[in-house]
C-alpha cells in the first residue's frame, strides 16, 4: 500500500484516523487518501515527481503531425 506522511496543516484526524504528529507515516489506499492529498494534510512518500528534463522528453518524442506513409 501507498505511505503518506502527515503534515503540519492537518487537522486532529487525517483520513479518518487521529492525527499522530507531523511526519507520521501512514499506509493508505489511493482512494483513502485522494481528498487529504488534495488538502495538504498528507504528502505522498512513495511518488517521486517527475522533472520538466522528463517531460520535455516527453514532448519532444511526439511530432507534431504524422508523417505521411507512402
Amino acid at each position: 500500500m501507498p505511505r503518506y506522511a502527515i503534515t503540519e496543516t492537518a487537522g486532529r484526524f487525517v483520513a479518518g484516523q487521529t492525527n499522530t504528529g507531523v511526519g507520521a507515516v501512514l499506509e493508505l489506499t489511493e482512494k483513502q487518501a485522494e481528498h487529504e492529498v488534495r488538502l495538504g494534510s498528507l504528502r505522498a512518500l512513495d511518488v517521486k515527481p517527475a522533472t520538466k528534463a522528463a517531460k520535455s522528453e516527453k514532448a519532444a518524442a511526439k511530432p507534431d503531425a504524422p508523417e505521411a506513409k507512402e
